[in-house]
């Protein structure tokens, strides 16, 4: 344990420290705009150009990495996503804002991308599990803890965007001085096109669809909570219990995606969303409302992860790296489209039209997934590999690795 915090500790408590900021920062941005009365429909866009950068960062990202290293790399990533924030407090405007957003989405991607291809080159075969739980567990709970920052400041003031600046130079710091020896690039091999969906369409359709739900419930839910009076310390605590309802959910589905069929899983993990999604719909208060939100942002955060290790159950070992960075960009654009198609579904039925759309998406993925159980049966010459701990995308900033990323990732 000695060695595992010597050689990534720094790395995890800078990593931890950008959830931090993370964790309000995509709340913050929906709950000025709401305020602002900006349409939800631009709303999305804004929120969509996000993921555009989100998505692009995580397929190209890998050439600084490769060229400059990853300390030097983490840097510019982590000095960018600053700017970006200070730059949300110096002009409001839709246009600007949407495209601050997409730099802060491809600094995010880089970062993540990284940290995580960093911490895998340093875990051998008996730690990785170890070490990736303990990144899980400090973003997960720096990344919910995020969301009560929101009752610091008031919204529409300076200090939430300055303070979210100084937490990512903070983390610079941090990682530009670290001992740690950083890792040494090396060559992966590329997918060909259409080798992935072919191998596992399962897994590509669940990242998509999980990117479609994940997308448009962080970037919408603060949005309505703001226009109907919600005051900030009630939407912090909503979208803090969604997002500890991911870190809780991660192990035991984890656990019994090892022991049965990946897709049976991913399949009854969507559908148990799509009836919590029609059951969250308002209608009345309720006692039962805080563990049905709980159970909610669980099944959403693990679609994603259970997806990712089907594929890499169905691909060989060394194609692990090109698997996570095709599904994080497919991830990616699902998450780009789920605002815009959210929000054309709120502006025609209010928030009822939001919960309707993500539970026809969880269920139509879960159709699709039970249909390939019952009618492909696995190969049995593919071993399967132990489930480990993956971030999902969640709220609007955990990534993996990208196509050419240098180590392995993933189950």
């Amino acid at each position: 344990m000695a060695g595992i915090v010597a050689a990534v500790g720094s790395l995890i408590l800078g990593i931890s420290l950008i959830q931090l900021a993370n964790g309000y920062i995509g709340t913050l941005i929906g709950i000025r705009l709401a305020a602002a009365h900006i349409d939800p429909v631009v709303t999305g866009a804004i929120t969509s150009a996000y993921f555009a950068g989100y998505a692009t960062g995580a397929a190209l990202c890998h050439r600084l990495i490769g060229q400059a290293g990853h300390i030097r790399a983490f840097a510019a990533f982590a000095a960018l996503v600053a700017a970006a924030f200070l730059g949300h407090a110096l002009y409001f405007g839709p246009i600007l804002w949407a495209v601050l957003r997409a730099l802060v989405g491809f600094g995010c991607a880089g970062l993540f991308v990284a940290t995580e291809s960093w911490l895998n080159a340093k875990a051998t075969a008996a730690t990785r599990g170890t070490v990736f739980a303990i990144y899980m567990v400090a973003t997960y709970a720096t990344f919910a803890g995020g969301q009560f920052m929101l009752n610091l400041a008031a919204p529409t003031e300076f200090t939430l965007f300055a303070l979210a600046a100084i937490l990512f130079c903070v983390a610079l710091v941090l990682v530009a001085v670290t001992r740690a020896e950083q890792p040494v690039p090396v060559a992966t091999s590329r997918l060909k096109v259409g080798e992935l969906a072919a191998a596992a369409p399962v897994a590509v359709a669940g990242c998509l669809a999980g990117g479609l739900i994940t997308g448009s419930f962080y970037a919408l839910v603060p949005v309505y909570a703001q226009s109907n009076g919600l005051p900030v310390s009630r939407i912090s605590a909503y979208m803090a219990l969604a997002i500890l309802g991911g870190l809780l959910m991660q192990i035991p589905i984890g656990k019994l995606s090892d022991n049965v069929d990946r897709r049976l899983v991913a399949g009854l993990v969507a559908a148990a969303f799509a009836g919590l999604a029609l059951a969250v719909v308002p209608t009345r208060p309720t006692p039962w409302f805080p563990l049905i939100w709980l159970l909610l942002g669980g099944f959403m955060s693990v679609i994603y992860p259970v997806c990712v290790a089907h594929a890499n159950d169905r691909m060989p070992a060394e194609r692990a790296v090109s698997v996570s960075g095709r599904l994080i960009l497919l991830s990616g654009i699902g998450s780009a489209l789920g605002p815009l198609l959210g929000a054309t579904a709120m502006s025609s039925f209010g928030i009822r039209g939001l919960f309707y759309y993500m539970a026809g998406v969880a269920a139509l993925f879960a159709l699709f997934a039970l249909a390939r159980l019952l009618g492909v049966r696995p190969p049995a010459f593919k071993r399967r590999r132990p489930f480990l701990l993956l971030p999902a995308i969640f709220a609007q900033n955990l990534a993996h690795a990208p196509n050419e990323n240098p180590a392995r990732h993933g189950p």
